[in-house]
């Protein structure tokens, strides 16, 4: 499992250790759920480039709108009316900015990955068959949002996270690069049975999607789960909702985040991004412990149990059993991998270790560390008087328990 997350959108990397990306987004479709954010051919320049200077470093191009209701668009008119567009964007603004087209055809997006669109971007979830082919062909980026037999028709994060996994098995069986695959939970009154505590759910869950280990992109901007919490029933009166559903998105993983307000969201987003702050990492040598899942600090429990009447000594004992952390360790060998997980077992914890490592396979390898505060200082004080590099490895699980509250890893 790789923790720490990196991919790339067309050339522009994303993930943990780099800024969230602001894509900009640009409709061709009048039947757009937003008026406002449609822009004709005579447009549509000058809102790429005004996108651009707000700080926008993708642009999402989409001349068919999936909104409830609106009318199937033919083939041909869809082509009509995105390649002029598209035309216009990529020779105004070169490679300033990665373009995007948003669409369900392979024939549409294989055209404009051909003009210089650098990803496609799928609402079906690779509803066509030949999709995810295209996008390898042309070596392109690629969002898959999470869809079944309808765009958005998904209504809770365990049916996501599943069928996104299985989407991106087909992206890489197909020749897509894994590394240039985005996740998009698919946020938005897609279907009728999609309501608003479905969308608040999945966004409050969004950080669960870590486990496909894929760039997150957020799509919350305007959209109707905000105008029914706000009684905002009109998009152009969501702003502040849209804000404040992006802030919460990019604190809870998010690593693009798609809006039609460039300028607004920016800070928003750097603010959020802030607070959420980088992995909890160490190093020691060629040796990398991430803490990459946490809940509940000794110290405060101490507080809950002796207002409970628990007495001091019980209460520090307590508050250890009571604080769960996760660690990813890369870079081990099998016969470290193997000590860790006896001592993890011996404290009633658990480690995760590849069946190599009782094949004593050469190779390094990961482990991943479930336990308790208790269970794991134990663990390193075990380690800290062990052979070989049992020590560095205790040292860097100690360094990266410490870095949760870093002030370094914030700012």
């Amino acid at each position: 499992m790789k923790v720490t997350i990196e991919g790339f959108i067309g050339k522009i990397r994303l993930g943990d250790l780099h800024p969230v990306r602001v894509m900009g987004v640009i409709n061709l479709s009048r039947e757009s759920f937003y008026e406002e954010s449609y822009a004709g051919i005579d447009a549509v320049l000058g809102r790429a480039l005004a996108f651009a200077e707000e700080g926008a470093e993708v642009l999402d191009l989409g001349a068919v709108s999936t909104a409830p209701g609106s009318p199937p668009i033919p083939e041909e008119e869809e082509h009509r009316r995105l390649f002029p567009a598209l035309e216009a964007v990529l020779d105004g603004l070169g490679e300033e900015v990665v373009v995007s087209v948003d669409t369900q055809r392979a024939s549409i997006a294989d055209d404009a990955l051909s003009a210089g669109a650098a990803c496609i971007n799928d609402v079906s979830g690779l509803h066509d068959p030949s999709m995810a082919k295209t996008v390898a062909d042309h070596d392109g980026s690629l969002i898959i949002m999470a869809s079944k037999e309808r765009p958005g028709d998904i209504l809770d994060m365990r049916d996501i996270v599943a069928n996104l996994g299985e989407r991106l098995k087909d992206a890489t069986a197909a020749g897509v690069a894994i590394e240039k695959v985005t996740v998009d939970p698919g946020i938005g009154h897609w279907t009728p049975p999609k309501g608003p505590g479905h969308d608040l759910a999945i966004l409050d869950g969004l950080d669960r999607l870590r486990i496909l280990e894929r760039p997150v992109m957020a799509a919350v901007s305007r959209k109707s789960f905000i105008g029914a919490v706000l009684d905002r029933p009109k998009p152009g009166d969501r702003l502040p909702g849209s804000l404040a559903a992006a802030a919460v998105a990019v604190y809870n993983g998010a690593h693009l985040v798609r809006t039609h307000d460039v300028a607004a969201s920016l800070d928003v987003i750097r603010m959020a991004e802030a607070v959420r702050g980088g992995p909890a990492l160490a190093r020691a040598g060629k040796i990398e412990v991430e803490v990459f899942g946490h809940w509940g600090d000794p110290g405060d429990l101490r507080y809950a149990f002796a207002r409970l009447g628990v007495g001091e000594g019980g209460a520090r004992a307590l508050g250890g059993k009571g604080s769960f952390r996760a660690l990813s360790i890369r870079g081990v060998a099998s016969g470290e991998a193997i000590v860790i997980k006896q001592e993890m077992l011996a404290r009633g914890g658990d480690a995760a270790i590849p069946a190599g490592a009782l094949r004593c396979d050469p190779e390094k390898m990961e482990v991943l560390v479930l336990g308790t505060a208790a269970q794991l200082r134990g663990l390193v004080k075990n380690l800290g008087v062990q052979p070989f590099r049992l020590p560095a490895i205790a040292g860097a699980i100690e360094e990266a328990l410490d870095r949760l509250e870093d002030p370094k890893r914030y700012w």
